[in-house]
């Protein structure tokens, strides 16, 4: 046995005297104390150098002073680093101590010795004394420690107390604050099971303040660094865990709160802080149990805690990084709760210091994600997706938010936070993910989680807001790199190299992508709006649609915007319109109509002056002409501003307008039960339509019919019908209610048997029912308004429905709806501005002249109640020389048609008419000049070159040249069938008025020059078969020819 084995088993044969069992026979603890004391002094051959003591506690003090004599004694022969230099510090964990041979080995035994008296001191000799010296502190009250009361301690007592830490520093740190730990099994219990209660003792003396010390009592400034120092050795967890172990106790004086709570901050910013206070709440290990939620709060509370006499801008600098890196570790999920948790906490709107949290936290996870030349991604392990200078990768950013959301609270503030700085780069990577085929599935599905989840929560404004960034931030797109990290970049649109792919191109291409775009537009109109439709926002959905109108309609009026940018705007409504407008989409866009219908609204308005400057322009000089001019007018030619050369360029204005009515459409059709009744800016948006229904744009004209007629179908519909009781088959409201429905159908056959109906319908009441007075008032004006919009429609079928339908009105409503025709057909002829009609109009009137021809066809011989009422404007219109052409036309045929239906009811106006007819052909003839001359045979080719056939009154519809053979050809119809059916009456003797002689004679000379002089020979051949006809008449007048 080595001379240090032998000492240490003397010391602790000595020591066992202070244990002894059998001397606490004696029922008197003060004997029993005094006799171990005794045996323990005698065992090392040494005089009791206490007298003996007459209170129980003294010997208990007495008993500790001999124990952590042993402790210091045993300590000193065990430490390894007593005879050497070498220390090992935090700085040199792995320096390696060798043991010499003759190093004392401790037995279990003697481990379970040493263990009981660390337990003597601490128990009898610092707690004890502690408690009596913190008690005598002013503002600590005295505490009762069950049924008796612990007295207050004096200067003996705090000089016993510190003279027992120093000792107790003096065992851990051999060689001072600055040196090693003591290498000894004393050392490591006095760690682990005393750390709490010797620093809890040392930081209440060492850094008692001033107010509390005194030249009795004074601060042991010795004891400081003898703390910080341990501090450093023991692991984080076990630091944290003694403080936290200090402060939860007893409460505690306050200096020792105040330090203890420095002392925590402090570990909490050292690296690896936050996952030692993980470790002591939750524990250690992969398979924790699932902590409640009284944990969770307490070390949220914790974090959130800010040190004394640190700003928040540094606390959460320093602590912010550390909790983030967790959630990105492998860690136990327990850890990446807590950490998510707390941040969550942190973000809180009601927390003071949020925007230093977010300032610094968003930062991290963010900037990854953001386009970065400096940037470079670096695949550190397999696993591993960190950047080469430490920073996050974008795949690790992902991952992180992915597990900050999946372990926090669903807080839609607090998503909407982490998400929507970071939205159109998000998009960007899913769109690149989206098109390129080898992207990774699990990167793909944790974009398309995290834009879903944004979708669901985020508020209306705020998310209309983050989506309209897409289109007006940078452009910018993903990437791989070498090592397959993905990295955003900025971008420039490649429109610029596109070239157009031919037929060759398509064939060859065997793969087809969606997403293909030649125009290299972005976003991508088909994939964002398929991105927006799995939101499933309708709210969202119908702003951002309000807010692309009205950005297409400013760049569209725009001349200097970017050709592409409206383009864009274009596709992406067209493709809303196609993906959230169907009947079948339960996030249709167009079933809130308030904002859609003023963008309509704001759309027509100013473009309805336009058109009207357009179709009436002001009067100048060469209106003030009142002799034409010599030279006839050349086919094509004519006066109206609308006849001008088309030009290739379309007109913003009519492009919006058509774009506005289409939407008009929609919206009417998305909403069945929208009408001008219950939503008055229909009415406005009706009036609105006025200028466009002359539009030189067919597409326009076809879609504001179409609007105005559902629109004037709804109107109706909501109207009070008449009603009629029928036996069997549906109701008159049935049938009335059905054709309104179809009326409002987009197919052009289902429109046309919503007509056919309405004209049934209207048909089978006689003028003498008891209901047409109540339905004349209430349903006429609709019915009628329906008819003429239908009548303008190119579908024969649906146009002569409507004919049919408007002459079945007459036939029902009397008077009331022919003057409506008769108005519609001579407004304004007889003014200035009958000759400057567009061609659209010309057309509705003719139209309307086709409606009242038949409708004077089915007056038959009750004409003569209605001629005072159709001849007169019929003469105006024939009469007005400013008129088209066309329309003069259409005038003297409804005459010739009142002529042939009842001769008897118009024989009033034959006269006038017949003279009327021969003072037009007199004057409106054109001779054809006779060159005979051979110098003059060029001149006569070149004239062959403007003839006038009946193709010009076709293609030049608003022509009011009064030398169109079209109108002398009627005059001539006209003039042939007055005097055949004279002729008639006169054979039948009938009481007709006969024309006279002169009249007779004039006409017969104007038709024989007309029969050899007139260039057109239809109008020639017109000429000698109305000269037969008068011919024939003078025989049945004179009996002769």
């Amino acid at each position: 046995m080595s001379t240090k084995q032998r000492q240490v088993s003397d010391i602790l044969r000595a020591a066992s005297h202070l244990l002894d069992s059998e001397a606490g026979q004696d029922c008197n603890p003060k004997t029993v104390l005094n006799n171990r004391l005794d045996k323990f002094y005698a065992s090392l051959n040494k005089d009791r150098p206490f007298s003996v003591r007459d209170t129980f506690e003294d010997l208990r003090l007495e008993t500790v002073q001999c124990a952590l004599e042993t402790l210091e004694r045993v300590c000193s022969l065990l430490d390894v680093n007593s005879f050497t230099s070498v220390a090992t510090s935090p700085k040199a964990p792995d320096v390696q101590v060798e043991v010499s041979d003759d190093t004392p080995v401790i037995g279990s035994r003697d481990l379970v010795q040493l263990r009981t008296l660390l337990s003597i001191v601490f128990r009898w000799g610092i707690d004890p004394l502690l408690a009596r010296v913190s008690h005598a502190w002013p503002g600590k009250t005295t505490r009762q420690v069950g049924t008796r009361i612990v007295e207050l301690g004096t200067p003996r007592d705090y000089h016993s107390l510190s003279s027992l830490l120093l000792r107790l520093s003096t065992v851990l740190l051999p060689s001072g604050p600055q040196g090693c730990l003591s290498q000894t099994v004393i050392t490591t219990a006095i760690l682990d099971r005393y750390l709490a209660d010797f620093m809890g003792a040392s930081i209440a003396l060492g850094w008692l303040p001033k107010s509390l010390s005194s030249a009795e009592t004074p601060t042991i400034d010795d004891l400081r660094p003898v703390v910080l120092r341990l501090l450093e050795f023991v692991p984080l967890s076990q630091v944290i865990a003694d403080l936290g172990a200090i402060l939860s106790g007893e409460p505690p004086p306050a200096h020792v709160r105040r330090i203890c709570s420095t002392l925590l901050s402090k570990s909490l910013l050292r690296e690896r802080g936050i996952n030692a206070l993980f470790a002591v709440v939750f524990g250690e290990g992969s398979a924790l149990e699932e902590p409640s939620l009284e944990k969770y709060e307490h070390v949220g509370r914790m974090l959130k805690t800010i040190p004394t006499g640190m700003t928040p801008e540094v606390y959460f600098t320093t602590i912010i990084p550390s909790i983030l890196r967790i959630l990105s570790e492998d860690v136990p999920v327990t850890y990446k709760r807590a950490a998510s948790f707390s941040i969550a906490r942190m973000l809180d709107p009601e927390f003071p210091h949020k925007k230093f949290v977010a300032a610094q936290m968003l930062p991290i996870i963010h900037s990854p994600l953001r386009p970065s030349s400096q940037r470079t991604a670096v695949s550190q392990s397999e696993h591993s997706t960190a950047t080469s200078d430490g920073s996050m990768g974008p795949s690790q950013a992902l991952s992180t938010i992915r597990t900050l959301l999946l372990n926090s609270d669903p807080s839609p503030v607090f998503i909407t936070l982490i998400l929507s700085p970071i939205l159109p780069y998000l998009y960007a990577l899913l769109y690149y993910l989206d098109k390129t085929r080898t992207s990774d599935p699990v990167l793909k599905d944790l974009v398309k989680a995290l834009l879903a989840t944004w979708g669901r929560v985020v508020e209306c404004q705020e998310g209309t807001e983050q989506l309209w960034s897409i289109f007006e931030g940078q452009r910018v797109s993903w990437k791989a790199d070498d090592t397959g990290e993905i990295l955003c970049v900025i971008t420039e649109s490649q429109v610029a190299n596109v070239v157009l792919p031919g037929p060759e191109h398509i064939q060859g291409k065997e793969d087809y992508d969606e997403y293909d775009d030649a125009f290299d537009l972005y976003p991508n109109p088909t994939h964002f709006v398929r991105y927006i439709k799995s939101l499933d926002r309708q709210d969202i959905n119908y702003e951002l649609f309000v807010r692309l109108l009205e950005a297409y309609r400013s760049v569209k009026s725009d001349g200097e915007s970017d050709p592409l940018r409206v383009l864009l705007y274009l596709q992406i409504i067209v493709q809303m319109q196609d993906q959230l407008s169907g009947d079948s989409s339960p996030q249709n866009i167009l079933r809130k109509p308030e904002h859609v219908l003023q963008f309509i609204k704001h759309v027509l308005e100013p473009s309805s002056a336009a058109f009207r400057s357009q179709s009436r322009r002001s009067l100048g000089l060469a209106d003030l002409r009142i002799i034409p001019e010599d030279e006839p007018s050349v086919p094509g030619d004519s006066d109206s501003d609308d006849e001008q050369p088309e030009k290739t360029d379309s007109n913003p204005d009519e492009d919006m307008a058509e774009t506005a009515i289409s939407l008009l459409l929609a919206t009417l059709e998305a909403n069945p039960n929208l009408s001008a009744r219950d939503t008055p800016i229909l009415a406005g948006i009706s009036a609105l339509l006025d200028p466009y229904a002359n539009s030189p744009s067919p597409s326009i004209r076809g879609a504001v019919r179409e609007a105005r007629m559902v629109m004037t179908a709804r109107l109706a519909s909501t109207s009070t019908a008449w009603k009629q009781s029928q036996a069997k088959g549906e109701s008159s409201q049935e049938v009335y209610q059905k054709a309104l429905k179809l009326l409002q159908d987009p197919i052009l056959p289902v429109r046309a048997h919503g007509l056919l109906l309405l004209r049934q319908l209207v048909s089978q009441y006689g003028r003498s029912s008891p209901d047409v007075a109540s339905a004349e008032g209430a349903l006429a004006p609709a019915i009628l308004s329906i008819f003429m919009q239908a009548v303008q429609e190119d579908d024969s079928y649906i146009f002569l429905n409507a004919v049919q339908g408007l002459s079945a009105m007459v036939d029902t409503f009397g008077k009331g709806v022919l003057n409506s025709l008769l108005e519609t057909y001579t407004h304004n002829l007889t003014s200035v501005h009958g000759g400057y009609l567009t061609k659209q109009e010309v057309d509705m009137r003719v139209r309307v002249g086709e409606a009242l021809g038949q409708v004077i066809r089915r007056c038959g011989d009750t004409l003569g109640k209605l001629v005072d009422t159709v001849v007169p404007r019929l003469i105006s219109v024939f009469r007005a020389r400013q008129v088209p052409v066309v329309l003069r036309t259409s005038a003297v045929s409804l005459l010739t048609q009142c002529i042939k239906t009842s001769f008897a009811g118009v024989g009033g106006y034959t006269s006038e008419l017949s003279a009327a007819m021969i003072d037009l052909l007199q004057i409106e003839m054109v001779v054809t000049s006779k060159i005979s001359t051979s110098d003059n045979v060029k001149e006569s080719k070149e004239g062959i070159g403007i003839p006038r056939p009946d193709a010009d009154v076709d293609s030049t519809p608003t022509s009011i040249d009064p030398k169109l053979p079209t109108l002398r050809r009627s005059a001539l119809h006209f003039l042939t069938l007055l005097m055949r059916t004279v002729t008639q009456a006169t054979y039948d003797e009938s009481a007709v008025e006969l024309p006279s002689m002169s009249f007779l004679k004039r006409a017969k000379a104007t038709l024989g020059y007309i029969s050899s002089a007139d260039e057109d020979g239809i109008t020639r051949a017109m000429a000698r078969e109305a000269d037969e006809s008068i011919n024939q008449l003078m025989k049945a007048m004179l009996g002769f020819e």
